[in-house]
Parts: C-alpha cells; sequence; structure tokens
C-alpha cells in the first residue's frame, strides 16, 4: 500500500484512479499532508458524484488515452495534463474551519503566482444557482483569477476526520 510523504512536492508516477485513491485514503486516514502532482498520461476528472455530461463518449475518451476518474470532492469536470494538481489533508479541529483552510490555500496560489510576477485575484465566495460543469471555466468559490480568467479551482470534502482539499493550476 503506497503511503505519501507529509509534503510530497512531485508525483506523477501514477494513474489518476491512483492519484485519487491515494488521496482519498490519506483523507480516511487523516494523517497531515500536502502533495503536488502532474497527469501521466493525461485525464478527465468528474467531481465527486457528478454525471458525465452528455457529449461524453468514454469509449472515444480511452481511445484517445485519456484516463477516467471521480475525484473525491466536488467541483465540474477537468481536464489534466497542462495543469498542476494539489491536495491538501487537513485533521480536523475544532478551530480550523473549512472556509479558513480553503482561504489559505488560495492564498498560497495567489502567492505563487507573484513569485512568476503575476497578479491574481482570489475569489472565495461565489452566488451560484447551480452546480459548476466545467471546473476551470466556471466562476466558483475557492478560484485564483489572472486578468479575469480562472487559472485555479479547489474543491473541499469532509471526511470523519479529516478535510481533503483538491485543485488544480493551469500552467
Amino acid at each position: 500500500q503506497a503511503r505519501v510523504d507529509p509534503i510530497s512536492l512531485t508525483d506523477s508516477t501514477r494513474s489518476a484512479a491512483e492519484h485519487m485513491a491515494l488521496d482519498e485514503r490519506s483523507a480516511l486516514d487523516a494523517a497531515p499532508s500536502v502533495r503536488v502532482f502532474t497527469w501521466n498520461p493525461p485525464a478527465i476528472s468528474l467531481g465527486f458524484k457528478q454525471q458525465p455530461p452528455v457529449w461524453f463518449e468514454e469509449t472515444r475518451w480511452r481511445t484517445a488515452g485519456l484516463e477516467l476518474v471521480e475525484r473525491p470532492t466536488g467541483g465540474g469536470i477537468a481536464f489534466h495534463g497542462s495543469d498542476v494538481s494539489i491536495s491538501v489533508v487537513a485533521p480536523r479541529r475544532p478551530k480550523l474551519a473549512p472556509h479558513a483552510l480553503m482561504s489559505r490555500i488560495c492564498d498560497s496560489a495567489k502567492r505563487l503566482c507573484r513569485t512568476y510576477g503575476l497578479e491574481a485575484m482570489v475569489e472565495l465566495e461565489t452566488p451560484q444557482a447551480s452546480r459548476v460543469t466545467y471546473c476551470l471555466t466556471q466562476s466558483s468559490p475557492y478560484a485564483v483569477f489572472l486578468n479575469g480568467k480562472k487559472v485555479a479551482g479547489f474543491a473541499l470534502r469532509r471526511f470523519p476526520n479529516s478535510w481533503l482539499v483538491q485543485g488544480s493550476l493551469l500552467v
């Protein structure tokens, strides 16, 4: 059974299903961790319990070499291969509010952009009437924008003893 170091900054040797299984297992273990990874081969991920769009033809995408996987967190469909993904497991504690955790993660992404000379904006709340269908094309809470374009999005799920945050940053 594979384990992840508390901080893993490069992890690209797993399939899409292995990445998501590792994130879920880490959340169930409730051990604090941060994992940054890439997708090789490219993949399409659906948010937790998200139905594939009507245009989605799984056999066609798999024949093209794309893996399909469901993320343990919410959000919309995401296309991976030109992004860097992150997963954060934070043990649930009385003084750790989910909004504060997500705010810190978004702020970290904003600071990362700044180190490359890019001025990013963070959106923590969005009046949203429906579920996000396409992760990095629709406005959503806990998102990072450059020049009005969404370049990162993060989703949260509560586990019995931890919070799991997953996100993607376009590069």
